[in-house]
């Protein structure tokens, strides 16, 4: 596994939910938890499309922190998420690191540790995602190919460890115009994940090194999953 080299602390976090029930089961980001030293604060964003989009495939809010009750919370937020993953105590949760690119002898907060991992778990939808932002010098960061199980020109066994991939913006997409395709040997694998292709449109626009390469691949034979370890170098590093 290849170790994530640049670790970056981030002071803000995208809450994206997954519809569970539609058939495309698409992703929506409905949401941000905001890092102000000690204190951290969940909005669901109430004004855009993806919330709206959301709440109409059955989006509720996080079971800790339901949307009836308000759409700003700022207790207990971290805490919250933290559950989701498995206690540092835990004998073997250096592999859970390692799994997620993430060295164990590194020192990061919950905030980061949550942005890395997504703080998945299989039945809910939710996931959190580190949108790296203002950031100028180099860093690194596994994402999952999205709608490889139905988008991809390429069988899973066909795709090796180590294969290089390309980001190629898809303007024409008819369902969201700022999709990211992701290549293999000129054939399309999937897609950028909709919670960071804000993150990949930027950097390809501004024409700073964006470099994939795949790092892992698991899940079932009904879902199987890719996984891309990414590079970005923006220009002014």
């Amino acid at each position: 596994m290849k170790y994530i080299e640049h670790l970056i602390e981030p002071n803000r976090l995208l809450l994206s939910w997954q519809a569970q029930e539609s058939k495309n089961r698409s992703r929506y980001v409905i949401g941000e938890l905001v890092r102000d030293g000690e204190k951290v604060v969940l909005r669901y964003f109430e004004d855009t499309a993806d919330y709206s989009n959301a709440v109409e495939h059955g989006f509720t809010g996080h079971p800790a922190f339901q949307i009836k009750k308000s759409s700003t919370f700022d207790s207990q937020v971290v805490e919250a998420f933290v559950r989701r993953l498995p206690p540092r105590n835990r004998s073997d949760f250096y592999r859970y690191l390692e799994i997620r690119g993430i060295n164990p002898d590194s020192e990061f907060s919950d905030f980061a540790l949550l942005g890395y991992t997504g703080a998945k778990l299989p039945d809910d939808g939710f996931e959190l995602v580190h949108p790296f932002e203002n950031i100028s010098e180099p860093f690194e960061l596994i994402t999952e190919v999205a709608g490889f199980r139905h988008e991809s020109e390429i069988e899973k066994d066909s795709v090796n460890i180590g294969s290089t991939v390309d980001f190629v913006p898809e303007p024409d997409n008819s369902h969201d115009k700022r999709a990211v395709r992701i290549e293999l040997d000129g054939k399309k694998l999937g897609y950028v994940d909709r919670g960071r292709v804000e993150l990949f449109q930027y950097h390809l626009k501004a024409d700073h090194l964006v470099r994939g390469e795949v790092v892992r691949k698991n899940g079932t034979e009904s879902r199987p999953l890719i996984y891309i370890y990414v590079t970005i170098v923006p220009k002014a590093a």
